[in-house]
């Protein structure tokens, strides 16, 4: 990596929505001079990608607006119809599955093609299996350097269009784009483990696994203020068949015990629900207030479920590691990511989940949950932190 390097990254999605590529041009940008291709998406993101931009000014930001541009998506969603009908007909053709695939994939490649004749850039990164295919292009026709991010294993997520195709297209577009990558990182050692069973790789493509972990310095100390035991739970939704359920039933049990949720409730799923006076919902908080809030708390529950899709399985949420890095003891279900993770953290970061929620909680050693031991959990996170994986990628842009 050098001062003259310049490094394109691209995504399906808004700013916002990918802190994950956000950490990853703000841990570059000092040494390279970044480029960032999204699409700006009029909601709730808005605000928060508006942020983000005033804070990274040395970034170029190449943000598409399909409203402006409409004739232009116009055209990138009639190819991704077209390219569904051809489906049938080219089912191995890598250009054919990712237009059926993602509406937007046109989109980047019309933009990456026009964008760049004249930028020496001298690798792309492409986040989302929607950004891989663009990203392929333009490193073959440009002669730059591929690089792919698996934050999730694509063809193990839910299917919701186009489902005679759609999974064998995922695997198409994985395989092709893996076949002229440079490097390729993970989000968990799950999903890297995964991508090896089913995919074949260049011997000399690098390969790491670079966990969505948050600073150390996000999350402060934890605070001895509790007079009572709280557990939390957070996401951006508050709904039906996310173990929540379990949760209010256990809330009655153990009325010593407050239970924190925090995320924007379903309110036909709250009014079918009975909850009981120990347990409070919040509305979502930024990612800093949340974080202060983790440093209040004793217990995180994270509460997937294994069974949603083959994805959920192995992924290492957000959700894990921020309980993880404000030291909190977690009470995990038992997917792979998890368990995989936890046993790397010994026994005292938490345990899985081996009958139910209520078990677990009666059997509790309350002892862990005293604010020395949240201070030392606190204290070792620090090692799988964003400042020690991002070292990872700065070597892999090497």
């Amino acid at each position: 990596m050098n001062k003259t390097s310049e490094i394109l990254f691209i995504t399906t999605g808004s700013l916002a929505t990918n802190p994950r590529l956000v950490k990853e041009f703000e841990t570059l940008k000092s040494n390279v001079k970044c480029h960032v291709m999204y699409f700006l998406s009029d909601d709730w993101s808005m605000a928060l990608t508006k942020e983000i931009k005033l804070r990274n000014p040395e970034v170029n930001f190449i943000e598409i607006d399909r409203k402006k541009i409409f004739l232009e998506t116009i055209v990138s969603r009639v190819l991704h119809k077209i390219a569904i009908v051809f489906n049938s007909f080219f089912k191995n053709n890598p250009q054919i599955c990712a237009f059926a695939n993602n509406d937007k994939a046109p989109q980047l490649w019309f933009k990456t093609k026009r964008l760049f004749k004249n930028v020496n850039l001298s690798r792309v990164i492409a986040h989302n299996l929607g950004a891989f295919y663009p990203a392929y292009k333009l490193a073959i026709n440009s002669s730059i350097k591929l690089q792919l991010d698996i934050e999730d294993y694509h063809p193990g997520e839910a299917l919701y269009f186009n489902e005679k195709h759609e999974y064998k297209n995922r695997i198409v577009i994985m395989q092709s784009t893996f076949n002229s990558a440079d490097a390729i990182t993970y989000a968990s050692e799950g999903i890297k483990l995964k991508c090896e069973t089913v995919f074949n790789f260049k011997q000399q493509t690098k390969r790491a696994v670079i966990i969505n972990s948050f600073r150390s310095d996000d999350f402060p100390e934890p605070i001895a203020i509790n007079k009572e035991i709280n557990f939390v739970w957070f996401s951006q939704n508050i709904s039906p068949k996310r173990g929540l359920e379990e949760v209010f039933e256990v809330a009655k049990e153990f009325s010593n015990i407050k239970f924190h949720l925090i995320g924007k409730p379903d309110q036909n799923f709250i009014e079918r629900m009975e909850i009981s006076d120990n347990v409070v919902i919040h509305s979502p908080m930024s990612q800093d207030k949340l974080h202060e809030f983790l440093s209040k708390m004793d217990v995180g529950l994270a509460l997937e479920n294994r069974d949603v899709d083959g994805n959920r399985d192995i992924c290492l949420t957000n959700k894990f590691l921020a309980y993880a890095q404000a030291g909190l003891f977690i009470l995990a279900t038992d997917t792979f990511g998890q368990t995989h993770f936890l046993k790397k953290l010994g026994k005292q970061a938490g345990i899985i989940i081996e009958t139910s929620l209520s078990d677990e909680i009666r059997q509790l050693n309350r002892e862990l949950l005293q604010h020395s031991y949240k201070v030392e959990r606190w204290k070792r996170a620090k090692v799988f932190s964003w400042e020690t994986q991002s070292n990872i990628l700065k070597e892999m842009v090497k």
